[in-house]
């Protein structure tokens, strides 16, 4: 078998991502009632993932501009979602964690993939699903 084009795999990436997003849009818009938007809900995802992190291994494990994620962090602060609390090693840093809304929140979210990505690959058989995610927990060494 050959070898897939790289074009071609960029190419049914961005298909997917785009199928993905439309999916995920159209249901988000009636969940987000803090108006967090697409890359806070994002943002707060990583930040449950990795919590407690800091603002700079948030900063690089989004790969976002770090005044932008600032900001970001501030809205989602004020509306709840998130909280910062000291360090207990290093006073000079301090730690993002989700709050109780925060967790709540990406819950629902998580949900939302969930459903997003049963619609998006209902055309996979089970055991393509299963390749698929293998090939990306292989990607990603998780």
């Amino acid at each position: 078998m050959p070898i897939a084009d790289s074009y071609e795999i960029a190419k049914n990436m961005d298909r997917l991502m785009r199928r993905i997003d439309a999916a995920s849009h159209k249901r988000a818009s009636a969940l987000d009632t803090d108006k967090i938007g697409q890359l806070g809900g994002l943002v707060l995802l990583a930040i449950a993932e990795l919590h407690p992190v800091t603002m700079q291994d948030l900063v690089r494990h989004v790969g976002r501009d770090k005044s932008q994620m600032t900001r970001l962090v501030q809205m989602m602060e004020l509306k709840g979602v998130i909280a910062r609390t000291p360090s207990p090693t290093d006073g000079r840093v301090t730690l993002l964690h989700p709050t109780e809304k925060g967790c709540a929140f990406v819950a629902t979210i998580r949900a939302l993939m969930s459903d997003v990505m049963d619609e998006v690959l209902a055309p996979l058989t089970a055991k393509d699903r299963a390749t698929f995610d293998r090939i990306l927990r292989d990607i990603w060494g998780s």
